[in-house]
């Protein structure tokens, strides 16, 4: 696996819902949803690893190569994408 991944942000119409796509696949199966913490905490790594590293995550739905992350309405999206990325970056190492 390549230690080197790049994420990239997309805005939505939702100024609280952010897509951040990345050149790792994220996950083999089928779109995984977590509509809160208690279901990211007990879903796949990659899941629980965010759900946990990261403050400000409230939802998030993960598909091969995308986030799709709902932030807690008073984070600010710079914390949580820098966040974000570092977690990956040591995840893929």
């Amino acid at each position: 696996m390549s230690e080197y991944i790049t994420v990239e942000t997309r805005p939505t119409e939702d100024a609280n819902i952010l897509e951040i796509t990345t050149n790792q696949p994220l996950t083999d199966e089928h779109a995984e949803v977590y509509r809160s913490f208690e279901e990211g905490d007990v879903g796949s790594p990659i899941a629980q690893m965010l759900f946990n590293g990261v403050a400000g995550i409230q939802a998030m739905t993960i598909t091969e190569h995308t986030l799709l992350i709902t932030r807690e309405s008073d984070t600010p999206w710079e914390a949580i994408v820098d966040e974000v990325r570092d977690a990956l970056r040591d995840f893929f190492l």
